[in-house]
């Protein structure tokens, strides 16, 4: 029986990698960079202040660092469609994100940096998390509930000293990793260069690609977000859990389950990238001619940000 969820299975399964890994993030950052208009590059330097210390891609990876620390912040990295790949794959808003998803949280801080009442730290944070954000929801496992995301399914990847990972680290990680070259769990390499040269790599095999017909309505954000999640979502049956999940523990996935994986990454992680791009455009874009400010409702002692008095309130990150 698979996906058995023990105590000593959830224990096993406690240290993991969530979203991309950190090149996966940190390349959707300087990918998306390439994309900016004036007006975006403005809003990062305004919300983040980008140094040589501190760049878009430690802002990627942000919200990974603080997590642990922000149990609360948790469910915002995923949204758990509770459907049946490969027989069928659907994602639904009302039906998967029922204690906070992914879905909200991107709503939840597309709101954040347009409320200009909050202070600069406070955008500061909410733009942190809608880089990161974008990035996940385009990895197929952030929008799956099968297994608890694949973290249940352990597997074999290129055969590292007869161990076995769980699903969601090789696509988060390992994927990843071998697309580039990086050596298998290296926890101190440098991440940065590599990832430049992925975004590069994948800018120049675009070319001027036209970014008009990405979806960029940022004041409603889940009709872009639900899209996204359903296109993502439909990898799981295309790819992901095709040849199901005995066919996946016992094959090592280095190998042919790599090749077809591989060309599946580059290409999310090009999408995330121009569509981040087009979100931080649009937000610039909104915040130099703002329509109409939010609101900001107290509730128990919580801000909640809410963008109109008869949307359901949405935690805010602090």
């Amino acid at each position: 029986m698979y996906c058995l969820r023990s105590l000593l299975l959830l224990f096993y399964t406690l240290n993991l990698t969530w979203g991309w890994g950190d090149v996966g993030h940190r390349t959707v950052a300087y990918l998306a960079e390439k994309y900016l208009t004036k007006q975006g590059n403005q809003l990062v330097e305004d919300l983040i202040s980008p140094s040589d210390e501190f760049d878009i891609s430690d802002a990627a990876v942000w919200p990974d660092k603080v997590k642990f620390s922000r149990p609360y912040s948790r469910n915002w990295h995923f949204i758990d469609a509770k459907d049946q790949p490969p027989d069928s794959c659907a994602v639904s808003f009302e039906a998967d994100c029922n204690d906070g998803c992914i879905i909200s949280a991107i709503d939840n801080m597309t709101h954040q940096v347009q409320d200009l009442d909050l202070d600069k730290q406070q955008q500061g944070e909410a733009l942190k998390y809608l880089i990161h954000f974008i990035g996940d929801l385009h990895q197929p496992l952030h929008v799956e509930d099968k297994c608890r995301g694949g973290n249940e399914i352990h597997v074999h990847f290129d055969n590292h000293g007869g161990q076995k990972e769980n699903l969601h680290s090789i696509w988060d990680t390992d994927i990843p990793h071998k697309i580039i070259g990086i050596k298998h769990r290296l926890k101190q390499n440098e991440e940065k260069e590599p990832a430049v040269k992925w975004a590069t790599k994948l800018f120049q095999s675009q070319g001027l690609r036209p970014l008009h017909a990405e979806c960029a309505d940022t004041q409603k954000p889940m009709k872009c977000s639900m899209l996204w999640a359903a296109e993502t979502n439909r990898l799981n049956c295309d790819f992901v859990f095709k040849n199901g999940i005995e066919w996946l523990e016992n094959h090592d996935l280095g190998g042919e389950y790599y090749d077809g994986a591989a060309p599946i990454v580059e290409t999310q992680i090009l999408k995330a990238g121009i569509r981040l791009a087009v979100w931080l455009n649009a937000l610039a874009a909104d915040r130099a001619s703002p329509a109409s400010g939010g609101l900001c409702a107290h509730q128990g002692g919580k801000v909640r940000y809410v963008s109109n008095p008869g949307q359901a309130p949405l935690h805010r990150s602090d």
